[in-house]
């Protein structure tokens, strides 16, 4: 019985961390370029290979459910059309290139400002990084074409750098939409990635998604709480059987 209880309560606790995930999905549906959070679990098989449990069974057996972890989901979301000349969206696979005090980071978040410099930069003051280093205009309506060559009175000034990944999901999320190499592969540009001017990346969340993964999390978590709720009750009547005798 102790075992059923440990079980209900590791379950408990996963059941929360997916809850928490969604929260975080919904509260970010309209953050531009945001990736929505997914839970994974390792599998049983899995988990017992990592434990040494792998092959013929032996005692003691782990009572202990794997955990769950939050992977982001690269997927693209849609994009809207906002008229401003700094907003930019990716049509296809790439990320911009952003310079951060820890290094390079990637972003699919193309809400781009001037900073007093005259840099192209993110809403963190991150400079966007062009061919050749940081993207420096003298106007706030600069033409970009879908190659990311941005010109200013019909002279070119600059390329916005589009990158893509082989293996993405080895990328490290950050903060404010950034994302790290991490164990991530640079790919060679398959020609398809399209800069659009005047557009923003949408969240890829998908609500109604959301909600029914978010009651499914809550109704497990309400039958692991039955169960040890259960478990205490039984607990209970056992005591006072016992300071009856």
């Amino acid at each position: 019985m102790q075992d059923a209880l440990t079980v209900a309560v590791q379950s408990m606790h996963n059941a929360l961390a997916r809850i928490e995930g969604t929260s975080l999905n919904m509260a970010n549906l309209t953050t531009v370029g945001y990736k929505r959070s997914v839970p994974v679990t390792q599998s049983f098989s899995d988990y017992l290979s990592v434990s040494g449990y792998a092959g013929a069974p032996r005692l003691p057996f782990p009572i202990m459910l794997p955990g769950v972890d939050q992977v982001p989901d690269f997927k693209s979301g849609g994009v809207k059309l906002t008229g401003n000349p700094l907003d930019l969206a990716i049509s296809g696979e790439g990320y911009f290139e952003v310079s951060t005090p820890g290094g390079p980071a990637y972003t699919r978040k193309g809400n781009f400002r001037l900073d007093e410099r005259g840099r192209l930069v993110t809403e963190q003051g991150h400079p966007l990084l062009a061919q050749g280093g940081e993207l420096v205009l003298t106007t706030s309506q600069p033409a970009i074409d879908d190659a990311g060559r941005v010109t200013e009175a019909g002279r070119l000034v600059g390329q916005v750098r589009t990158i893509q990944f082989s293996g993405v999901r080895g990328m490290v999320k950050l903060e404010a939409g950034l994302y790290q190499q991490g164990s991530a592969q640079i790919a060679p540009a398959d020609g398809e990635a399209r800069v659009r001017q005047g557009y923003l990346e949408n969240s890829n969340v998908d609500s109604t998604a959301e909600m029914v993964g978010l009651i499914e999390s809550m109704r497990h978590f309400e039958a692991a709480q039955k169960i040890i709720q259960g478990y205490d009750d039984m607990l209970e009547k056992a005591i006072r059987k016992l300071g009856e005798l």
